[in-house]
């Protein structure tokens, strides 16, 4: 057994071990202080540059959302003044198109479709991608997800419109007057009867765009879009 120690030893130890108990809390919480501080003022500065600028019945669209889309090739932004209106419109458009695929699910897109569609985000963004996904948050997981997204739409999209659609002889007729360029080999325009097939797929695709564009505006007219405010 050891021996007892003198009461004043005995006090000093414990008043030491207490001194240095603390030192160490203090040691730990500093470091942890500065965790909480630095966390506190990233999330701020994520604050102001990711934001809500519109809202679509329960789920909102925010300014990463619409930039990781633009940039991954799933939206085109429009032209000139108007490219960033533009491109939250589509981005809105596309919100509303899979409320349409989770009411109507089509079949889940392959493991290798996805793998394809990803490969080819990534070569729209081309040497943009690694600064897109550093400011979007962009991962592997949220890539596999827009591309799930995306596959769906259009598997709902060819189920519900098909591929093509009908167009007469008229039409195509007058899409083959009004796009000479179109048409144009080494300088001279294809006769009619020569470019009528390619006339007749163009002309249909047209028409299927134009079909598709009138449902979305309709799809649009029922939601509740609210759009909070403009992109800066």
């Amino acid at each position: 057994m050891q021996d007892a120690k003198p009461d004043g030893v005995a006090a000093r130890e414990v008043k030491d071990a207490a001194t240095v108990a603390l030192w160490c809390r203090r040691a730990w919480c500093l470091p942890l202080a500065f965790c909480i501080l630095h966390y506190s003022v990233h999330a701020q500065t994520q604050l102001l540059v990711d934001r809500v600028l519109a809202r679509v019945g329960t789920r909102t669209v925010t300014l990463t959302d619409v930039r990781a889309v633009v940039g991954l090739g799933l939206v085109e932004p429009g032209p000139g003044a108007d490219r960033e209106a533009v491109a939250l419109r589509r981005a809105i458009d596309r919100e509303l198109l899979l409320d349409e695929v989770a009411r109507f699910p089509p079949p889940e897109p392959s493991t290798v479709a996805l793998a394809e569609e990803v490969a080819a985000m990534k070569a729209r963004a081309g040497t943009e991608f690694d600064a897109l996904a550093a400011s979007t948050g962009l991962d592997e997981r949220r890539l596999q997800e827009l591309a799930r997204q995306t596959l769906r739409i259009r598997a709902y999209v060819a189920q519900r419109f098909g591929t093509a659609a009908q167009v007469t002889e008229e039409e195509v007729r007058k899409y083959y007057d009004d796009h000479p360029a179109a048409f144009m080999r080494d300088g001279t325009l294809l006769p009619f009867e020569a470019a009528e097939p390619a006339a007749r797929q163009q002309a249909a695709a047209e028409r299927l765009a134009v079909t598709i564009d009138q449902w979305i505006d309709d799809l649009r007219m029922r939601a509740e879009i609210v759009v909070v405010g403009a992109q800066p």
